[in-house]
């Protein structure tokens, strides 16, 4: 059953979205896409705590607006023009928007009214229907209300070109924190265009990524410990005119619901230095 007692349609990926209580996890909220959005309701020009889109059950989520430039190429999100759910998903359809590739970043308010908690698991089934678009880039993060980076670290799941691969970032915090200085999950076998079900396991000192409940990441370095909001930051990252669209089947999350933060573990005595490009947002 969904939230609110109201039965669940058949999930358009074969896999319905998960509601319950787990183990440390207390459920709090999901949305599997049954309320119907046509393109243009997601529209926001610059009011980033709007309300853009409400759920069957009454789910509300936000959208990065128009006056927000993306990561790389600085591009606007266009989520008036690239978001609408129909058929059960969310559907980033991405395309040139006045000349150029256009993406969307939204946001759901999970406890119905802030984004915003210390520690949960996030997790999201989706993919690609077109190979090819080398121009947009997913980055699927946890961010910190302090909006301090690196210093207040980042956790990336998924994150790459929609044309490849699917990694994972653990953007190291505190002592730990610097640009480049992460943890990254390779060769997890994931390609955008297939069904996936990614998740994000935050803990009080550890961080963990499942990809279809196998764990491709697992640290207890440099974990952050103030409160994230979720983003589905779908964006540009290079040129082209391909057009595809990133399907949304469904996404839930849990409030951590174990012990009490512990002491961490000691920390090295320098930060291991990777390299890689950050995802700082």
């Amino acid at each position: 059953m969904a939230p609110g007692g109201i039965a669940q349609p058949a999930a358009p990926s074969g896999v319905p979205v998960p509601v319950g209580d787990l183990p440390g996890w207390r459920h709090i909220f999901a949305d599997d896409f049954t309320a119907d959005a046509p393109t243009g309701s997601w529209a926001n020009e610059c009011s980033p705590d709007d309300i853009v889109y409400t759920g069957a059950q009454g789910q509300k989520w936000r959208v990065y607006p128009r006056c927000y430039p993306d990561t790389y190429q600085k591009r606007p999100y266009r989520a008036d023009r690239v978001l609408s759910v129909h058929d059960g998903v969310l559907d980033f359809h991405l395309h040139q928007v006045d000349g150029v590739p256009a993406g969307a970043n939204p946001s759901p308010l999970i406890d119905g009214v802030g984004q915003y908690q210390t520690y949960g698991r996030y997790s999201a089934r989706m993919r690609v229907d077109t190979p090819g678009m080398d121009e947009y880039y997913a980055a699927w993060l946890l961010w910190p209300q302090s909006e301090r980076w690196p210093e207040d670290g980042e956790f990336d799941f998924p994150e790459g070109h929609l044309s490849g691969t699917a990694l994972g970032y653990h953007h190291h915090a505190g002592q730990g924190a610097c640009v480049g200085c992460q943890e990254i999950s390779t060769d997890i076998g994931a390609r955008f265009t297939d069904w996936h079900t990614y998740t994000i396991e935050w803990t009080p000192g550890r961080i963990r990524y499942l990809l279809d409940d196998v764990v491709v990441l697992d640290s207890t370095d440099w974990v952050p410990s103030g409160p994230m909001r979720w983003q589905l930051q779908t964006e540009t990252n290079g040129y082209g005119d391909s057009a595809g669209h990133l399907l949304v089947d469904w996404v839930s999350v849990w409030a951590y619901d174990g012990p009490g933060p512990t002491s961490p573990p000691p920390p090295p005595p320098s930060p291991p230095a990777w390299t890689g490009s950050a995802a700082g947002r």
